[in-house]
């Protein structure tokens, strides 16, 4: 057994921006796992293009570090990854001292899923001359959040628990940020919503729907209302129509300038908000199904759908943004090819698993009806999203 002290190597290091960032580019680097073989089953760094990984378990150059460090190809740009950054850390060290070239990433796993990446939604001309959007993309979980401004007013649409980041990245684009939106209950992490409208001492509005009780001070919105920002060159926000009830009873979905449709996981690019989160599949089912085929109805096949989450980076496209013209999610995601509700009930039922047990711990927090301490927050929210149903076929009812 080894008795390595990392604190005598100087260990180059790199976060998981700028991992993601040669990651995507196709730089030519080695990622090195070192997490338990069960840990790596559940969850992956995942980049725009493959990443060349060997998996060899912190443990096994606890037990061998020389016959460990043999098991990693030599030069390599090699990055050394973990689940909070220490056990990396200390394998570097190791391949450091033989002779190996490595960096270890910064905060490991954790970081991963905490790290946000902005990217600005390409508009029409006329359109960039009044209003931006900002997709901010939460690249481990799969989660997005949106950032509208206009003439140095904002809204944000689904933010994190991260409210600093938030907050910093209004004011260093000169925005002063007016409302904070809520698309639905989040099932698979905390709502930053509330804390960031508190925080800044502006209006939080969202919508739990019938049979929950939300503890959260809200501001309600009422179907068809506008919101204006910017003044008259701004852009509005409207909530008309956009009561798309299904995923949860309470979904909303805002359409921005008329063109973008912030959905939150009423519907994504490649499916749709699984209706079961409550218990009640058949009747939230039901709901979606009014929701997709009757309530979405009235808007354009060019209305360009963002949504609150996505599958994988597949679903992230060349400008970097995930989104959809609502014309192609219409005749291409499975889901929305089933011509009665009780197929696609059907569908829907047979595609979903359980969700995850801290979904419903979750669910409460943002409700308000408890509270948890960050490091159980933490702990609740790694892993990927798991807020999609997928039709194992398409069928037409």
């Amino acid at each position: 057994m080894s008795d390595h002290d990392s604190g005598t190597v100087a260990v180059p290091t790199l976060d998981v921006g700028e991992l993601l960032q040669a990651a995507d580019r196709g730089d030519p680097l080695l990622l090195l796992d070192v997490r338990n073989e069960d840990e790596v089953k559940a969850w992956k760094v995942e980049a725009k293009r493959p990443i060349e990984t060997v998996y060899v378990p912190y443990f096994d150059f606890i037990e061998d570090e020389a016959g460990s460090v043999a098991r990693v190809p030599g030069g390599r740009d090699i990055v050394v990854l973990c689940a909070q950054g220490g056990s990396s850390e200390m394998v570097a060290a190791m391949l450091v001292d033989a002779g190996v070239p490595a960096r270890n990433v910064r905060g490991g796993m954790v970081a991963y899923g905490e790290y946000l990446e902005p990217v600005a939604v390409p508009l029409e001309a006329s359109e960039a001359e009044r209003f931006i959007i900002w997709q901010i993309n939460r690249r481990g979980k799969g989660c997005l959040s949106y950032v509208v401004g206009a003439n140095g007013e904002a809204v944000v649409v689904d933010p994190m628990k991260n409210t600093d980041w938030f907050a910093a990245f209004a004011a260093a684009h000169g925005l002063r940020v007016v409302h904070v939106l809520d698309t639905h209950i989040h099932a698979d992490h905390v709502s930053g919503g509330p804390a960031l409208a508190e925080t800044l001492g502006v209006p939080y509005s969202v919508s739990a729907g019938e049979g929950f009780e939300l503890r959260q001070p809200v501001t309600p919105l009422q179907d068809g209302q506008v919101l204006a920002i910017g003044g008259a060159s701004g852009v509005t926000i409207e909530v008309r129509v956009m009561r798309t009830p299904g995923h949860t009873p309470g979904s909303t979905s805002y359409l921005v300038g008329g063109r973008y449709l912030m959905t939150g996981d009423t519907v994504f690019v490649g499916s749709v908000g699984r209706p079961d989160l409550g218990g009640h599949v058949v009747e939230w089912g039901r709901t979606l199904f009014t929701t997709l085929t009757e309530r979405l109805s009235s808007l354009g096949d060019d209305v360009l759908v963002l949504p609150a989450h996505y599958a994988g980076v597949q679903e992230i496209g060349a400008d970097g943004v995930v989104s959809g013209r609502l014309g192609t999610i219409r005749a291409t995601v499975p889901e929305l090819q089933f011509r009665t509700a009780d197929a696609f009930i059907e569908s829907v039922r047979a595609a979903v698993k359980d969700p995850p047990p801290s979904y419903a711990e979750i669910i409460k927090v943002n409700l308000g009806v408890s509270s948890a301490p960050l490091e159980q927050i933490t702990e609740w929210e790694l892993g990927r999203n798991e807020c999609a149903a997928s039709a194992k076929r398409a069928a037409q009812g």
